[in-house]
């Protein structure tokens, strides 16, 4: 680089040699700013290998022109973010209405998704888990959203859980106080909890379905069959979550195969 500055700088005295002050004053500072702004794009490509690539962050993609670019492009993933929640959330509750239909005298349908939470004292990473979709028959209400509770609450199912089996149960039978409370808050006097898992037998979260006290939950070969199509149901879940992952910008694109 120096080499080729030294080469332009050589014809300069043979140039300017006549005697005109304001002519060589001129030539200089011209000279000087087409050096700096040689120098400069010459930087930039050697930095990005090759001239035209150099030259467009030298001249076209300035520190502003990025900020904004970052900007836009922050704005765009967080707008395809939001389409793709908006499509899994819709597919979700269809999926929970058509399992809703299909259980007999159920009053509701919750879906519990598992998270990362916080991190305690110990430097582990506390799991978590949020109520995120519910459905339910006319005249019941959805109860609470409950977020970021600990998982420690699913502790008496979520052995069963993670081997893919459901639990059938009440829940005077928990142990946890707090997700007795709720389900007795939700008017819930038996429920059977089940899976949701990927492709890769991965548990997410789990499905609840509540009968009141009014209604008289299946048995036998009925629950045997409710329990596999809420386990299946769960899968399908896992596969909409899995897909929205993959489709997520940040991860960038599904991998091949």
């Amino acid at each position: 680089m120096f080499d080729v500055v030294r080469h332009i700088c050589e014809p300069l005295p043979r140039l300017f040699r006549q005697g005109q002050p304001v002519a060589l004053s001129l030539g200089q500072s011209l000279l000087t700013v087409a050096l700096l702004v040689f120098l400069y794009a010459g930087w930039h490509v050697r930095d990005e290998g090759s001239i035209s690539a150099g030259l467009r962050v030298a001249f076209i993609d300035t520190r502003a022109y990025r900020v904004d670019h970052q900007r836009d492009l922050e704005a765009g993933v967080l707008q395809t973010e939001v389409r793709n929640a908006a499509d899994a959330d819709r597919q979700i509750d269809l999926l929970l209405a058509g399992l809703l239909a299909r259980t007999p005298s159920a009053d509701r349908v919750r879906l519990g998704i598992v998270h990362n939470g916080i991190t305690g004292v110990t430097g582990v990473a506390l799991l978590r888990y949020d109520i995120t979709n519910v459905v339910t028959v006319p005249g019941f209400a959805d109860g609470p959203m409950v977020v970021n509770q600990p998982l420690s609450d699913w502790n008496g199912f979520l052995p069963l859980l993670l081997t893919g089996r459901c639990y059938f149960g009440l829940p005077a039978e928990q142990s946890n106080a707090a997700l007795r409370n709720r389900l007795h808050a939700l008017g819930a006097s038996t429920w059977l909890a089940c899976p949701v898992t990927d492709s890769r037998n991965r548990l997410l979260g789990g499905i609840s379905i509540t009968w009141s006290d009014r209604n008289v939950p299946p048995t036998g070969e009925q629950l045997q069959a409710l329990m596999k199509d809420a386990t299946s149901t769960g899968g399908q879940i896992g596969s909409v979550l899995d897909r929205r992952g993959k489709l997520s910008p940040r991860t960038g694109p599904p991998a091949e195969g």
